[in-house]
């Protein structure tokens, strides 16, 4: 039986109610994506010279003299500490579930981890055995100078020899429409030295005192990388979402809108039909 055509209007009018917030959640998570696009872009860059920089610096050191920053050292023992990088809104798409997928392969319930974003800590707080909230709305207003502070904080922990190595499970940007969960390495780093370089760089002071200034300032920038990436591909994921959702709204209006054209006609025709029959019988009777 069809239904009423007051009920597929009712219906109408909310399916138009919700394509406005999609239409305007995608505006906004686009908004969003060009600015973070932006710093992401420029601090790639950043990175990608302190790295540089980094290894050609490291180079030419005699390690036999020189004290590695703590960063760079291998700890004894074999317990990790997890940076586990997700959202606290929703209406993402496969975000958070593709993290999770990720996190269940690498996280067991020995292991300790650093949450950064209410999804992840709600799902997974009786899952390990130790969890971490200090810093867990640190992507509610990133700055270079939160990424800081967060260094400071694992590089502590790092540094108390708690941790043999800290890995961070965030999603990687790969352009517009794609996004993937990873999980990296992030301490200790790893130096690949640059067999490029021929010719020693002249240092002012001594490299060692170069390298104990770069490396804990690319360690700032890789963090910063990390967190900026992650909060860009949650807006990628959610325009791509809302956008997905306001076609469906879309196509769902306009078959909507054929069943209540479909309908009222219906109706309009029978009551023709009832109407010329009853003056039919009436003018039977009249005769």
């Amino acid at each position: 039986m069809a239904e009423s055509p007051l009920i597929i209007k009712n219906r109408i009018q909310a399916v138009e109610s919700i394509r406005k917030i999609t239409k305007v959640m995608k505006l906004i998570a686009s908004s969003k994506y060009t600015k973070l696009k932006t710093l992401y872009d420029g601090n790639l860059e950043y990175v990608n010279q302190l790295k540089h920089a980094m290894y050609l610096c490291l180079k030419y050191i005699n390690y036999s003299d020189f004290h590695l920053p703590t960063c760079l050292t291998q700890n004894p023992g074999n317990k990790k500490l997890f940076i586990f990088v997700t959202s606290t809104l929703g209406l993402c798409g496969g975000y958070y579930y593709n993290l999770e997928k990720v996190a269940k392969q690498n996280i067991s319930k020995n292991d300790d981890v650093i949450f950064i974003g209410e999804k992840g800590y709600r799902n997974f707080k009786n899952l390990v055995h130790k969890g971490y909230t200090d810093f867990i709305h640190i992507l509610d207003s990133l700055t270079f100078e939160s990424a800081n502070k967060f260094r400071h904080y694992i590089d502590k922990l790092y540094r108390d020899e708690l941790y043999s190595e800290i890995d961070i499970i965030y999603t990687k940007f790969v352009d517009a429409m794609n996004t993937k969960a990873v999980c990296e390495k992030l301490l200790p780093l790893t130096y690949v030295p640059d067999n490029e370089v021929t010719c020693e760089p002249t240092f002012e002071g001594s490299n060692y005192k170069v390298a104990d200034l770069i490396v804990p300032h690319y360690l700032d920038a890789l963090i910063y990388r990390y967190f900026l990436e992650s909060v860009l591909s949650e807006q990628v994921n959610r325009k791509n979402s809302m956008e997905n959702a306001t076609t469906s709204a879309n196509k769902l209006l306009y078959e909507l809108t054929l069943e209540y054209n479909k309908v009222r006609q219906q109706r309009i025709t029978e009551e023709m039909t009832e109407v010329t029959n009853g003056s039919g019988s009436n003018l039977n009777f009249i005769w």
